[in-house]
């Protein structure tokens, strides 16, 4: 069972005959691994911009066809992530890291192609976004269920904050190379770039060496289902683990509808280009890479719990800042490259520690199937978002809809700030699994 957490952090003891492990740079497989997935990670931010834009731009998508877009990439959150942690927990997450990346290379060098010999669809682009949300689902939950094979436990706060930090590259890279790539060359090109990066992940995935260490259950496997509502059960029952769900479903439901909205409101609404969404994003990412570093040191100081409510705290307060952009080019980027720098620094500060706790407290030969059901609760609102997005800016303005979606990141902070993960004031001990 899970132990409360105290209301205030106690330093920890410091043994000075115990030497400080070696730094994960000095690992020489989380640093293949780690090089894999920033790889992977700038290509799906390649991908992200470039897939709406080839809808928006080229095919002439409005906001209700970029919205159903958007929520087929996120229906796999619903439809597959449950059975997908079973596999991952019966199998092993490192070859479906591998064999995501190349199909998804695959995937992204076909889209260009069907356009250039003008086969491309709106409806072939939904199929295709059900695609790649079937390869990104798989690919999530292995990569967060492979880190603590590869490290340890007790190293998943650096760890993670090495791997956001890279992410956080990847969302600066991605954007601003995407956007200028497209202004250079064309969407399709844009996208045969995704795909030579992400065959680049799966060469440099392909070449790590450290296998799952995990023992799965003895005897035969028990029935899907059942493991299935055994992870959910797990979920429901864990006050950490429950809290997290909740607030990340209701808050991602305002998240993917808010990025269903942004291209539209910066293209037509401000009139600005690609290349600013781009340059806008990419800042985002500048934060995220920041709050990357602050991670460790806000725990430090404040405990997990309240670096977790800081965090989200600075996130939720900055998306109330994207729909007040207008006016002259200068004001319009200092108001959107604001609200994209607090938010990228405050959201991942407290994702950081959110993802520590849930491994923390998840036995490791069930964390395929937690992190699925995890998955499943929050970003299975995601699709919903997405309409939800698409649908209210075409009933009130684009503007007006994105007030609704900062308001709701507002309430998604009150879910966590006044639960049990705010008061953390330390990791608490691995939960039993009764299944």
């Amino acid at each position: 069972m899970t132990r409360p957490g105290r209301t205030r952090p106690e330093p920890a003891a410091e043994d000075p005959a115990t030497p400080a492990p070696p730094s994960l740079w000095r690992h020489r497989d989380f640093t293949t691994y780690w090089l894999g997935e920033s790889a992977a990670r700038v290509g799906v931010q390649v991908t992200s911009l470039a897939v709406p834009l080839l809808a928006v731009v080229e095919l002439d998508a409005g906001p209700s066809e970029a919205g159903l877009l958007n929520s087929a990439q996120f229906v796999p959150y619903l439809l597959l992530t449950l059975f997908a942690g079973v596999w991952v927990d019966r199998l092993r997450p490192r070859p479906f890291l591998i064999f995501t990346n190349l199909a998804r290379a695959l995937l992204l060098a076909l889209l260009p192609a069907l356009f250039w010999l003008d086969a491309l669809t709106l409806a072939g682009l939904y199929a295709a976004g059900l695609v790649i949300g079937s390869l990104a689902v798989l690919y999530d939950l292995s990569s967060s269920t492979y880190l603590p094979s590869l490290i340890g436990k007790d190293r998943l706060a650096e760890g993670n904050s090495r791997i956001q930090g890279s992410g956080s590259v990847a969302r600066i890279a991605g954007p601003g190379v995407g956007g200028l790539l497209v202004q250079l060359m064309s969407v399709p090109a844009t996208l045969v770039v995704g795909a030579v990066v992400h065959l680049f992940s799966a060469i440099a995935l392909f070449a790590v060496r450290t296998r799952e260490d995990r023992s799965p259950a003895g005897g035969r496997p028990k029935p899907m289902l059942r493991e299935i509502a055994g992870s959910l059960r797990f979920v429901a029952r864990n006050p950490y683990l429950r809290v997290a769900a909740f607030r990340a479903g209701f808050n991602n439901l305002f998240f993917m509808a808010m990025q269903t909205l942004l291209p539209l409101f910066v293209l037509r609404e401000l009139g600005e280009s690609s290349g600013t969404l781009g340059l806008v994003l990419a800042v985002g990412a500048v934060g995220s890479l920041i709050g990357a570093f602050l991670a460790v040191g806000v725990a430090r100081r404040y405990g997990p719990g309240r670096a977790i409510v800081l965090g989200f705290g600075l996130g939720s307060f900055s998306q109330a800042l994207v729909p007040l952009a207008g006016g002259p080019t200068p004001l319009v980027l200092a108001v959107l490259l604001g609200s994209f720098l607090l938010g990228g620094i405050g959201t991942t500060v407290g994702n950081i520690h959110l993802s520590t706790l849930t491994q923390t407290v998840t036995p490791a030969r069930v964390l395929g199937r937690t992190n699925a059901a995890l998955r499943f609760l929050t970003w299975g609102t995601m699709p919903v978002g997405a309409l939800l997005g698409g649908w209210t800016g075409d009933l009130i303005g684009l503007r007006a809809a994105l007030f609704v979606t900062a308001a709701g990141f507002t309430v998604s902070l009150l879910l966590v700030a006044f639960s049990p993960v705010g008061r953390l004031a330390e990791l608490p001990e691995e939960a039993r699994w009764d299944e």
